[in-house]
């Protein structure tokens, strides 16, 4: 069970700004404590998984792709310096920074609470046990090579709302249900049952003690 104000951070490069902060006010509306990065530079994608950052969920939305262990990747749409001169107002393009299992082991340190990726095909093993090894308590995906972005909203929404069950009635006690984090995976992945590329595609793996 979540409490109010629990800080959580969403992260998305700008293909993904709009539902993003659809999702952020969702997650404010239910009081908790929400950080908005915004990926724009190469740098910052690495800073920001590098640096120890104390949330209890983060959530990326992004693109997503690959089909085989080694090249299956989160896709993050940034900018970057071709001379490697930050303060050189010339010379940027845009690139694409691939967090494969190999450069999430070699990247991503000092994780802690548990990683919430709306991305095509980010719920398969190779990409869990990578983000699990680097410290995050779960990892939670879609586990076929396409997922619909609304249905991964949804799932969100819905997984974030059932966390809060006690919490959001302010505690008048009006829900009777509370729900691990397990439970509120399998409850939030039930919406939509026939929608072959909908919520029902999200799997939570946990690290193994």
């Amino acid at each position: 069970m979540l409490r109010l104000f629990t800080p959580v951070a969403i992260v998305c490069d700008h293909t993904m700004t709009e539902e993003a902060s659809a999702l952020r006010g969702m997650l404010e509306s239910f009081r908790l404590r929400v950080d908005f990065y915004r990926f724009v530079q190469k740098p910052q994608v690495f800073d920001f998984f590098a640096q120890p950052r104390n949330y209890a969920y983060t959530i990326i939305l992004c693109h997503g792709g690959g089909g085989t262990p080694e090249d299956m990747a989160l896709r993050l749409d940034v900018v970057d310096q071709a001379s490697g001169d930050y303060e050189n107002e010339e010379d940027w393009d845009s690139v694409i920074v691939e967090l494969t299992p190999d450069k999430i082991t070699e990247h991503v340190q000092n994780r802690e609470g548990t990683l919430i990726a709306i991305s095509c095909g980010t719920g398969r093993q190779p990409l869990a046990e990578a983000f699990l090894k680097s410290g995050y308590r779960s990892y939670i995906g879609p586990t076929e090579g396409y997922v619909d972005t609304v249905s991964g909203l949804v799932f969100a929404v819905n997984f974030f709302y059932n966390l809060m069950t006690r919490e959001r009635d302010y505690g008048r006690d009006y829900a009777t249900t509370t729900y691990t984090e397990q439970e509120a995976v399998k409850e939030a992945a039930k919406l939509d049952p026939d929608f072959h590329y909908g919520p029902k595609l999200f799997r939570c793996y946990t690290k193994k003690e």
